[in-house]
């Protein structure tokens, strides 16, 4: 999925995104976890015994959030995600994608070792795994451009805007 250069930015001067999971029951859950974007993916950390990343085993797709603060309706910006989560397993995806996620939060490097990398207990985190979103629908939404402004993207490339409808 290709997203345009201001979407792209505003992902990238933002750090939390709310995650949706589904409980057992069919209950929504939602959390808020670090992230870091690489390519379209969204990676975050978590400890496989969390409610989300059990919940990820049962049903994978999800939704999500990245939003700013905003005083007004005129100053919302922010992204709406549908995709598929799920623990990253390739140990080179996983080592280049940990490698941005620490250089993003750098007090995530002081804590965990190196050779703690991933899938071992640590005595602050416990045992933390890494897992990716895999965007299947994303909307941007920018109200600063106009009341109920927003331009979707499809995994297939197609682009819907607001004129589109």
């Amino acid at each position: 999925m290709r997203l345009p250069d201001d979407v792209r930015a505003f992902l990238d001067a933002h750090t939390t995104l709310t995650l949706a999971t589904v409980n057992e029951d069919g209950a929504p859950y939602a959390c808020d976890l670090f992230y870091v974007r690489v390519g379209a993916a969204f990676y975050f950390l978590s400890d496989p015994k969390t409610r989300h990343a059990q919940n990820l085993l049962r049903a994978p797709r999800v939704s999500a959030t990245v939003h700013g603060a905003a005083r007004g309706w005129q100053e919302i910006r922010g992204v709406q995600i549908v995709g598929v989560a799920q623990r990253v397993a390739n140990r080179a995806e996983r080592a280049r994608a940990f490698a941005a996620y620490v250089r993003r939060y750098a007090f995530v490097r002081a804590l965990l070792p190196r050779v703690t990398m991933l899938g071992r207990a640590h005595k602050i985190f416990g045992v933390v795994e890494l897992y990716k979103i895999v965007p299947r629908w994303v909307r941007w939404i920018d109200n600063t451009q106009g009341f109920g402004y927003k331009v979707e993207f499809y995994e297939d490339e197609r682009r819907r805007t607001n004129d589109e409808r």
